[in-house]
């Protein structure tokens, strides 16, 4: 990417203008310089994605032409080499400076974290022959250990997906092993999975931020996932969500969020609906009728918060922009 020399020779002006300090002005420029010096070109970066998704998918169709022909342990070292390969190809990418290598590698790594779940399954499953709870859980774990690891190396966007499938998938195979093996167990973990995550977003540890909250949100709103047929009372947890998300993102300022806590209302409202008044007429007017209320707020929100703005006058940056033309 061609940096925007006109820009840069702006520096001593904005200096001498007094908006930047001298020292800010040469910091900025050797940020440039540096990462002029790191840039690739920008065919390396899908390159990676192809490479690193041609190096799971042969697995995958290996498997499929001779997997019964091989042994158990020809099985497990295949998986265990692809898995390698995908983990080293990563670590060599996000090794470099430039941005579109460290890319290609976090989805690398993403692909690592299917090579330890096959990897470790065909051990606990094949070579040692463990029970199936016991093996899909331990599986789950190794998977959890391994995206923990990954995570920390590299604290990306894809990291922190893998990190969120795999804290779901160990999720789902502790039920089957937990004394309360009951649907609205499953349904609390939901809930407190992506409270716990959006927990760390907000106190920093999970990053980037955006993606915590998001992903959080979603989790959360899994609240009452395969229950709320059969207990209603887990789709209304599922509605305060939904508007605990509404609210959060008006606060962030977070669009994403916003989207989410939306979809969920629109998804738990009328399961609550339909499942409180299921074959009645009132299921289709009550949804009406909560579309309407909700489009009212949000008109009555927009008009509040115009007339809030044209009393409020103009802001600092206008009133400092209006002192600095009559200076």
């Amino acid at each position: 990417m061609t940096r925007d020399v006109d820009l840069l020779d702006h520096l001593d002006t904005w200096a001498d203008a007094g908006l930047i300090t001298a020292d800010q002005a040469d910091a900025i420029r050797a940020h440039e310089a540096t990462a002029d010096a790191h840039e690739l070109p920008r065919w390396v970066e899908p390159v990676g994605y192809l490479g690193a998704a041609l190096v799971a998918l042969a697995l995958v169709l290996f498997g499929a032409e001779v997997w019964d022909q091989m042994a158990t342990w020809s099985r497990i070292g295949l998986a265990a080499v692809v898995t390698t390969v995908l983990l080293l190809t990563g670590l060599a990418m996000y090794r470099s400076d430039a941005a579109p290598a460290r890319r290609a590698a976090s989805f690398a790594w993403l692909l690592t974290l299917a090579g330890v779940a096959a990897t470790a399954a065909l051990v606990l499953f094949e070579a040692l022959d463990l029970d199936e709870d016991v093996a899909v859980t331990v599986t789950a774990g190794c998977t959890a250990v391994a995206a923990v690891v990954l995570y920390l190396l590299a604290p990306t966007v894809l990291q922190q997906v893998g990190l969120a499938a795999a804290a779901v998938f160990l999720l789902t195979t502790l039920g089957s092993l937990l004394p309360l093996d009951e649907p609205w167990v499953f349904s609390l973990g939901w809930l407190v999975l992506g409270a716990i995550w959006l927990l760390l977003t907000w106190g920093g540890i999970l990053r980037p931020a955006r993606t915590g909250w998001v992903l959080g949100g979603l989790l959360a709103l899994g609240v009452g996932f395969g229950v709320a047929g059969e207990q209603p009372i887990w789709s209304g947890v599922g509605i305060v969500v939904g508007l605990g998300l509404v609210y959060l993102s008006t606060i962030l300022d977070l669009r994403a969020l916003l989207v989410i806590g939306v979809a969920g209302l629109v998804v738990w409202i009328p399961a609550t609906v339909i499942t409180a008044f299921e074959g009645s007429v009132v299921v289709p007017v009550a949804i009406l009728l909560t579309g309407v209320v909700t489009l009212t707020v949000v008109v009555a929100a927009v008009r509040l918060g115009r007339r809030a703005a044209a009393e409020a006058g103009p802001t600092d940056v206008t009133v400092q922009q209006e002192e600095t033309a009559d200076a």
